[in-house]
């Protein structure tokens, strides 16, 4: 069995950061949290009780979890206070000299079993690594936000990952009550990029006029069980950060035509609407009541189109040995909130609906958007 991580620190004390910190804290480690910014880390750790408190008021969480947190988040101001870490990871800036940086200056303050790990949910974790000595103690850790909450922790590994490390990450995330996922490291890891088809294939049906945003959300939500329409949950998250994620994911593979940007992204970009935070998106806020669509009102294209490439893109994770094809259905689901993962989507719907389905849009559209996955067939199982 895997040895435990009892001692953590955690780099950077924005709101991943913060999730994380509270996290471990409450998982009964003690956990060093530092930020480059002085006073934010202090900030953090009030901010974390005070909501804390509030919800101890409203019975929404007990008094030990306050006082644990309380006792087991220590705030520091340098980070060679961090050589007594069994565990550092990082949720900073999303830019890879920055994390090389950190991680390089870690090297030479953390004892040589010390585990490195990353949040990072777009940049490469082989490429990380591979500006550092000790490659086979460093991996991804990626928790989903808010941390506290969401079950999935995508465990990823770099091309020199050892075993052992993996096997240390995995153990901790169990212990703190998540669903680890064991990823190859690959452009998007498993959930960010398998969740661009949800998205891609929504706005290519508005592109298309098949359908008004509110229906096509609506339609998706009452036959696929989605908890969000795409449109919603790009409003929720930002316009701005889910145009980058797509870029970044869309560059990383070489640009194929399955992941291009769409136009109106690129558009609602350029005139500052970005959904939630900034009052209007593909909806305006504060938004009025939801449109209500039964299953039967809905055109069964707009659900057959988004769940085929859903499954399309999880077989070509598969197929390329990211992951399981149950591990792939899992965090997908998890990752999301999703009532059903891709491997389910795939039995439900049928690969043979899912292969029609495909072919049928490559007939209007030959930029090989619509090209399908060999693996479709073993994925569903």
């Amino acid at each position: 069995m895997a040895e435990p991580i009892r001692i953590i620190g955690v780099v950077g004390a924005g709101v991943m950061g913060r999730g994380i910190a509270h996290l471990m804290a409450r998982g009964g480690r003690q956990t060093f949290l530092f930020d480059m910014m002085p006073g934010m880390a202090a900030k953090a750790k009030a901010t974390i009780l005070a909501e804390l408190e509030q919800r101890v008021a409203r019975g929404k969480a007990e008094i030990t979890e306050l006082k644990t947190c309380g006792e087991n988040i220590v705030v520091v101001g340098d980070l060679a206070e961090f050589a007594q870490c069994e565990l550092v990871i990082e949720a900073i800036i999303e830019t890879r000299d920055a994390k090389t940086d950190l991680f390089r200056n870690l090297e030479t303050i953390c004892s040589a079993t010390c585990i490195l790990a990353t949040n990072t949910s777009s940049l490469s974790v082989t490429e990380i690594a591979d500006a550092l000595q000790y490659r086979e103690r460093f991996a991804g850790l990626h928790f989903f936000n808010p941390a506290t909450v969401m079950k999935l922790v995508e465990v990823v590994s770099g091309s020199a990952t050892a075993d052992a490390t993996r096997a240390r990450l995995d153990t901790l995330a169990t212990d703190l009550g998540k669903t680890p996922v064991e990823v190859r490291d690959s452009p998007g890891f498993l959930v960010n990029r398998c969740a661009r088809p949800f998205y891609g294939e929504a706005l290519r049906m508005l592109e298309e006029g098949v359908a008004a945003a509110a229906t096509i959300d609506a339609c998706l939500k009452s036959m696929g069980g989605f908890p969000l329409g795409p449109f919603e949950l790009i409003d929720l998250v930002g316009v701005d950060i889910n145009l980058n994620a797509t870029r970044s994911i869309w560059r990383a593979f070489g640009r194929p035509p399955r992941f291009k940007p769409s136009a109106i992204l690129e558009q609602l970009v350029a005139e500052g609407r970005l959904g939630r935070k900034s009052g209007t998106g593909f909806f305006v806020y504060p938004r009025g009541p939801v449109e209500q669509i039964a299953i039967n009102d809905c055109n069964p294209e707009i659900f057959q189109r988004v769940g085929a490439m859903l499954v399309n893109e999880a077989a070509f994770a598969f197929e390329e040995k990211l992951a399981s094809a149950e591990a792939i259905n899992t965090a997908v689901k998890l990752g999301l909130n999703f009532k059903q993962g891709p491997r389910d989507l795939a039995r439900s719907i049928g690969i043979p609906t899912i292969i029609d389905t495909l072919k049928r849009c490559a007939l209007t559209d030959t930029s090989g958007r619509y090209v399908i996955s060999g693996s479709l067939a073993d994925f569903a199982g």
